[in-house]
């Protein structure tokens, strides 16, 4: 027969059972290896082996009998287990149900030397212990690992660092920590008491550093000290983080030093330069983010991710970098990220520190440009696009004047860059490059010798047709606008009307750089055209309604036809 089984009581069953009250009152306060042994007992109970003893059982569990016995003493001090015999052990399980439930029994002479030095030990600073809190500190003693001496060393520590003013539960927390963190024996608590002793003087200065938000150093900062100290950062480089915080908690510096031990920064000297170079560049981030309109509550992101990554593009002065901060502002790209596409663009186009201030007076230049289309044709943006527009009819060898040309004569059109372009495109299709070879303007040259006398009256002919022209615009763009604004009351047609206008630019700048992704916008702009047409359909409205009924359609009213050449009906 086995060393142990079940009483009478015990319902046998094809699994080992374990009742919720063990788990929930019991086991909290026994240690692993007792709840080890209780648990693999149930199992022999279950199924008994004949010849199985206590030694047996040390065997199977890597434990000593000594220990094995121990914890069955314990269980049957909380009325789980009823020992039998002692040779051979033998002992008989106790339903959980039907145990009192009492706490385990104290056996009150192990701890008497230990009482009697906790007296003698709280008396010297004036606190007498009465026995309720006496039975505290031996059940603590009973249900964890650490040794009597230990515990009287953390007592003693605590005395000497609080006095008289030292609370037991400040004692008892102490302890935990000490158990926590696996130190149980008198030399491994004297060595971390030693530690504290050695590192408070440098954790003060720690705490000063950081604005001083406690005045004496605690468990929890010890531990986090040793941990730097371990990681092999220097007491040095430690403090210079806390200085670089000003104000701050021991966990926002572990936070920096961890930081600091990734880049392998473990001295006072490293620290110090490298936390130098660290503030700069969030003060320049701060900067940059001001120019682009934005707000951060922390810079530090955007210092990774970004402005680290300009500088080491070779983008090191701070005035460039605000510069191009401002132009991305000027140009609706108000963002890190944008900005960061413009400075990849510059890096590929080889531009350095010594040329970003020429790149930005020609961009400037080209804005200024953009602000006289604008004031001819109504509405152009100031974006990326656009300038794009600009740069690519530069490229065709187009100066200021041509470029003005063309925008007054796209003025009143619904989407005036692209018809620039288109009259641009078919200039330099035909080779004009300057107004005098424009046709119109190239007649008006030849006949200007003989026809000085009668100049006036050509001046006031031009005069009258332009009126009469202005005219007929005005009324057909008026009543186009009524409509228009019947349509933009509405929340539907106003958000497909701008994404159209959106993607008809992008379609646009796609065309003019012969981009691959034309056709997929292309289909966009069908989309949201078609979409469009919908909504206007709802309010009993059509697209035509929406464009200018010109007298003439093919010079829209103006009196000249996309190409530059007078239309039929200004000779008339």
């Amino acid at each position: 027969m086995g060393f142990c089984y079940f009483s009478s009581e015990f319902t046998t069953n094809s699994y080992t059972s374990v009742e919720n009250k063990f788990i929930v009152k019991y086991m909290p306060q026994a240690d692993d290896a007792a709840v080890k042994i209780y648990l693999y007992g149930l199992y022999l109970c279950q199924a008994p082996a004949r010849d199985f003893t206590v030694e047996n059982c040390a065997e199977v569990l890597k434990l000593p009998v000594e220990k094995i016995i121990e914890s069955f003493e314990f269980w049957e001090d909380c009325d789980l287990v009823q020992i039998i015999c002692r040779d051979p052990f033998t002992l008989e399980y106790l339903p959980v149900t039907a145990s009192a439930g009492r706490p385990k029994k104290i056996r009150y002479e192990k701890y008497a030397d230990f009482n009697k030095e906790l007296q003698r030990k709280m008396g010297d600073v004036g606190i007498f212990i009465d026995y309720p809190v006496l039975q505290k500190y031996m059940n603590f003693l009973q249900n964890n690992e650490i040794e009597q001496q230990a515990f009287l060393l953390i007592v003693e520590y605590c005395l000497r660092r609080s006095g008289g003013s030292v609370s037991h539960a400040e004692i008892f927390n102490k302890a935990k920590n000490f158990v926590r963190r696996g130190l149980f024996t008198y030399g491994q608590v004297e060595k971390a008491l030693s530690d504290f002793n050695v590192h408070t003087a440098d954790l003060k200065k720690v705490l000063a550093a950081l604005g001083g938000y406690r005045r004496e150093p605690d468990e929890s900062d010890y531990v986090l000290f040793a941990k730097w100290l371990s990681d092999g950062l220097e007491v040095g480089a430690v403090v210079a983080a806390a200085k670089s915080m000003k104000r701050g908690s021991m966990q926002s510096l572990d936070a920096l030093l961890e930081e600091m031990k990734e880049k392998e920064i473990l001295t006072a000297e490293g620290a110090e330069n490298y936390l130098a170079e660290r503030d700069r560049l969030c003060a320049l981030t701060y900067k940059i983010a001001k120019n682009l309109g934005l707000k951060l509550s922390s810079p530090l992101v955007y210092v990774d991710e970004y402005t680290r990554k300009w500088i080491d593009l070779g983008f090191e002065d701070e005035n460039n970098l605000c510069a191009l901060a401002l132009f991305c502002t000027k140009t609706e790209r108000n963002s890190f990220a944008s900005m960061d596409e413009l400075i990849a663009g510059l890096h590929e186009q080889a531009y350095t520190d010594e040329n970003v201030q020429e790149y930005i007076k020609e961009r400037q230049k080209d804005l200024k440009l953009l602000s006289r289309i604008q004031s001819l044709c109504g509405s152009v943006r100031r974006n990326e696009a656009n300038l794009n527009m600009l740069s690519v009819w530069k490229k065709w060898n187009f100066e200021d004047d041509m470029i003005l040309e063309a925008a007054a004569r796209s003025a009143n059109t619904a989407h005036p860059l692209s018809y620039i372009n288109k009259i641009l495109s078919a200039w330099k299709r035909d080779g004009i490059f300057s107004p005098a070879d424009i046709p119109e303007k190239q007649s008006a040259a030849s006949g200007a010798a003989e026809q000085r006398n009668a100049a006036a009256l050509a001046a006031d002919e031009r005069a009258e047709r332009e009126r009469f022209y202005a005219e007929r615009r005005a009324k057909a763009q008026a009543a186009a606008d009524r409509f228009e604004r019947r349509a933009l009351a509405d929340p539907q047609y106003k958000r497909i009307a701008a994404e159209l206008s959106t993607a008809e630019r992008n379609a646009a700048k796609a065309e003019a750089f012969g981009q691959s992704d034309l056709a997929e916008l292309l289909t966009i702009v069908k989309n949201l055209k078609e979409r469009k047409t919908a909504v206007l359909a709802g309010m009993g409205i059509t697209e035509n309604d929406l464009i200018p009924k010109y007298f003439c359609k093919k010079c829209s009213d103006t009196g000249f036809l996309p190409d530059g050449r007078a239309c039929d009906c200004y000779r008339k």
